[in-house]
């Protein structure tokens, strides 16, 4: 049963149910052009507009109801514990000495400028596809790959280019990513079950694909011209080569996932294998998982799942914002205003959601995962009424959400790469201007799904 049938009331007329939500999202982009954005501000923003919603309510117990039925969603849920397991598996591979595993790799293969260009953007790849964060990614080459790229003769802007554009990728194809989290978790069949992790990412591998040899051939032929051969010492640890064995559990969940296995035995089975790794190889000592000390408990299992609440906390807010929209009807009457548009053609269905996605990124680009949450109910219920199946609507939203942060001069992911560059003290002059055209992967990501859009809308549910 769709979701805009299943209430008829949330409390608070249709007009007026939009408004909560609207402050949420222009407060959000009103932040990112100032660069507060902060998940515990975010929170804070969205519990205001709820309780502010609630003084517009016209039956308030029944306005709190739908809240409180949509915070803990079947969506928010599987989302929420996801996420949970995800940061603790990504914290393990942190603590590993994954990222020191890949740079000593490519010291070892003595890349020069333009070979250091295109290891950058398959190593960045590999660590978001391992950990499913993009932002985790970018803050950790940013600090290492990048200076070890300067000093083979790398050109600035296309090593910048290269990390988010390896981060963007990871994030639109790791099945442990947040995108792809959220773009399955919130597409439904018409019984109300939910995508399937797995599946959907097999659905858009193969525009993936195409982007990712794209993006190679753009390194390998700008590369030559904006690169240059210079000798350097840089060294690295003995023992840094170890680290390259935590790439084993990035294999065993992709091929579990892929194989429809459950995606939370899949993270679980990494995350055991991991461990035993780290442990055989002293790459990690139990006290970098659990460490007791006073009363206070640390380490990589509990930070890791301290990382991820915040953002758990605040999909749950963002969902009963967008649950008292479905609920009052209005979500209704937006999908009967494009059903003009959109009726009897899944190719104009498709090219309507990929143009609502792509709208939520550039305003929401701050964080790309707000913008997934706050668009994703639209890209659900009108793709269901019209009868898009939910691996074509995850494919649009896992694709196309992960292009404009990552380009953006405003954009969250090149900020932080910015941040980072500069944290490192660099001679090197870098503007974020200079990575809108070099950050290719998530560009040709973009023309990828709309080609799709276009051409294959004949997979009906």
């Amino acid at each position: 049963m769709n979701t805009i049938e299943q209430h008829s009331s949330a409390g608070i007329s249709s007009g007026a149910s939009v408004l909560p939500f609207a402050f949420f999202v222009t407060t959000v982009i009103g932040l990112s052009f100032f660069e507060f954005v902060d998940i515990n501000l975010l929170i804070v923003v969205g519990l205001v507009a709820v309780i502010g919603g609630s003084l517009l309510s016209t039956d308030r117990q029944q306005y709190w109801a739908t809240v409180f039925t949509f915070f803990g969603s079947r969506t928010a849920v599987t989302a929420s514990l996801l996420w949970l397991i995800v940061g603790v598996y990504g914290n393990i591979l942190k603590e590993g000495h994954l990222v020191e595993g890949l740079v000593w790799a490519a010291i070892t293969l003595d890349c020069g400028g333009t070979a250091f260009i295109i290891v950058t953007f398959l190593f960045s790849g590999l660590f978001a596809i391992s950990t499913g964060s993009g932002f985790g990614t970018i803050s950790a080459m940013s600090l290492t790959l990048f200076p070890a790229g300067i000093a083979v003769g790398g050109d600035a802007a296309l090593l910048g280019g290269a990390i988010l554009s390896g981060a963007a990728l990871g994030d639109s194809i790791s099945p442990v990513s947040d995108t792809a989290v959220i773009a399955a978790s919130t597409q439904q069949y018409d019984d109300g079950r939910v995508a399937d992790v797995g599946e959907s990412i097999r659905h858009r591998l193969s525009v993936v694909l195409w982007a990712v040899v794209l993006t190679l051939l753009f390194f390998s032929f700008v590369g030559l011209w904006r690169t240059e051969t210079l000798q350097t010492d840089i060294s690295s640890g003995s023992d840094d080569y170890k680290g390259l064995f935590l790439l084993f559990p990035i294999l065993v969940v992709m091929i579990l996932a892929l194989r429809k296995v459950n995606i939370f035995v899949s993270l679980f089975v990494a995350i055991v294998v991991a461990v035993a790794i780290g442990l055989g190889l002293h790459l990690l000592t139990l006290g970098n998982l659990v460490h007791i000390e006073d009363g206070h408990v640390s380490g990589a299992i509990v930070e890791g799942i301290g990382s991820m609440a915040n953002i758990c906390l605040l999909l749950m807010v963002v969902v009963s914002l967008s649950g008292l929209i479905i609920q009052s009807g209005a979500m209704k009457q937006l999908i009967s205003l494009l059903n003009g548009y959109t009726t009897h053609s899944q190719q104009r269905t498709e090219i309507t959601l990929f143009s609502l996605v792509a709208i939520a990124g550039i305003l929401i680009a701050a964080v790309n995962t707000i913008a997934n949450i706050c668009v994703a109910p639209f890209v659900n219920d009108i793709g269901q009424r019209q009868g898009i199946h939910p691996f074509r609507r995850t494919t649009i939203l896992a694709t196309v959400i992960c292009t404009f942060p990552f380009v953006l001069p405003y954009g969250g992911c090149l900020l932080l790469l910015m941040k980072g560059v500069e944290a490192l003290g660099a001679t090197v002059e870098l503007e974020a201007t200079d990575m809108f055209f070099t950050t290719v992967y998530p560009w040709f990501l973009l023309v990828c799904c709309f080609i799709t859009c276009i051409i294959r809308h004949h997979h009906r549910k």
